[in-house]
């Protein structure tokens, strides 16, 4: 149990820095809209209960979950 604990460790850390590396080449775009709220209330649909792991279909639920929300995806 113990010796498991780093490679979770790496996953998280692994799994942050590509999300970030995916979020340096687009952002949410929508006139009038309020990001922090839309992605705090998404978030809260998407990742309530997660065990701190974050999984591909967790983050197309959060796409989806802005989108339906009108935020669209905007290259940088």
């Amino acid at each position: 149990m113990i010796g498991t604990r780093p490679m979770r460790l790496r996953r998280v850390l692994l799994a942050g820095a590509v999300g970030l590396a995916g979020c340096a080449s687009w952002h949410w775009e929508k006139p009038g809209g309020d990001l922090g709220a839309d992605q705090r209330y998404c978030k809260l649909q998407t990742y309530s209960g997660a065990d701190g792991m974050v999984t591909s279909a967790q983050v197309r639920a959060m796409h989806h979950c802005m989108e339906s929300r009108g935020w669209r995806k905007v290259a940088n």
